[in-house]
């Protein structure tokens, strides 16, 4: 307020001073053209043209906001389109995620002009496509993009994979992924494509190699990525064509969850050593195996691997008695004790052995340890008790 009354003041002092000198000297201005002349004062004349200034200020902001109109109605117009060109896209975009195949494919294909799209509409409608299985007809939405240059070459080539991938052309398949740079085929996406295509094609060596960087981007289902490790690591170890050596080799670059008890591949390599240590009757061949036996028995007990140690040759046999009497504790079936029983044996321990099979036959009462119990008794001279034994047992049996 103090403001404007400042303001007030100073411009009724500026109007007195103006009014004042007009009034004592109002001045003359004389202008002529030709036969047409004006008379006038100068501050009458300074007042015009100030006034013809701002009228002609006016005038060129009224026409250039007119001239303007056009290009402003314009955007507002491709506002408007680029909005319905972004709903249009979400629609499509979730109808993909939803499964809508056919309602995804025909939102993105309405998602505007080439300038209003991005490089995911051309590739999400093959792909829609592709999921209604009409390969062909996404090959050819994938070439009209590639033609079009709407996506980046490097998409368009994982898209075209994952295409003869679902047709099951795995020819086709490395064919399309040798376009990528080295970079470009260490990306998630076109592992896990390498990855199906090596287990299509039963190539086990590339797919054990892919697998667990398939599994670390969380690309695959596990339960799939578990499928295709159990059966390409037993098909590697099946194959082993050098017998025993090999079969270890494979053995030792398997995944630890492989080597769990209860799954498959442990009691697979053992019938391959015995196998071939079997069929060579070679010194080196057993203690092969053995050397194996005793590297599991510091992790694991199974039966498997006992039945596996009770058949060694003595001489192996008695090497791995520090090595299973470590599981003493946990027999709860009572087959260590029988296979402690037997190096008790070859160790001519006849009271060590007895005292093992009744162990054995006590923890796990069947007749299997009875059988070995009476073999023990007889092997002592004490044929009755070695009979009563295997009464009892035939008994039970029945």
């Amino acid at each position: 307020m103090a403001r404007f009354s400042l303001y007030l003041v100073c411009g009724l002092v500026l109007g007195a001073v103006l009014v004042n000198a007009i009034s004592q000297d109002p001045g003359y201005l004389l202008v002529t053209w030709s036969d047409w002349q004006l008379e006038t004062s100068v501050w009458l004349a300074l007042s015009a043209l100030m006034l013809s200034l701002v009228l002609l200020w006016f005038v060129l902001r009224a026409l250039r906001t007119t001239l303007r109109m056009p290009r402003m109605l314009r955007r507002w117009l491709g506002l408007r389109s680029a909005r319905g060109a972004q709903r249009r896209a979400d629609k499509g975009f979730a109808a993909f995620f939803e499964g809508h195949w056919d309602v995804a494919e025909k939102a993105l294909k309405k998602g505007g002009s080439p300038d209003e799209q991005t490089l995911l509409h051309p590739l999400y409608s093959a792909l829609a496509a592709l999921h209604q299985g009409e390969s062909a007809r996404a090959l050819t939405l994938l070439e009209q993009a590639e033609t079009e240059g709407s996506a980046p070459v490097s998409l368009i080539t994982l898209a075209r994979a994952e295409c003869h991938l679902k047709a099951g052309a795995t020819n086709e398949v490395e064919r399309s992924l040798e376009q990528l740079s080295a970079s470009e085929r260490k990306t998630p996406r076109a592992k896990a494509l390498r990855a199906e295509a090596a287990y299509l094609e039963r190539d086990w060596q590339p797919l054990t190699e892919l697998l667990a960087d398939v599994r670390r981007a969380g690309i695959a289902p596990d339960e799939q990525i578990n499928a295709w490790e159990r059966e390409s690591w037993n098909a590697l170890l099946s194959e082993a064509d050098d017998g025993a050596s090999t079969a270890v080799s494979v053995w030792k670059r398997a995944p630890e969850s492989l080597k769990a008890p209860g799954q498959s591949l442990w009691p697979a390599l053992l019938d391959i050593l015995r196998r071939d240590a079997q069929a060579d009757a070679l010194q080196a061949q057993a203690d092969a195996l053995q050397k194996v036996l005793q590297e599991r028995l510091q992790q694991h007990c199974e039966p498997a691997t006992l039945e596996a140690v009770n058949a060694l040759p003595d001489k192996q046999l008695l090497k791995m008695k520090k090595a299973i009497q470590r599981w003493r504790d946990e027999d709860s079936e009572g087959r260590c004790h029988a296979v402690l029983a037997r190096i008790a044996r070859i160790e001519g321990d006849a009271e060590a052995e007895a005292g093992l099979w009744a162990d054995a036959h006590a923890r796990h009462p069947s007749a299997s340890h009875a059988a070995g119990w009476a073999d023990c008794l007889r092997h002592q001279g004490k044929e009755a008790e070695a009979s009563a034994l295997e009464a009892e047992a035939l008994a039970a049996l029945r």
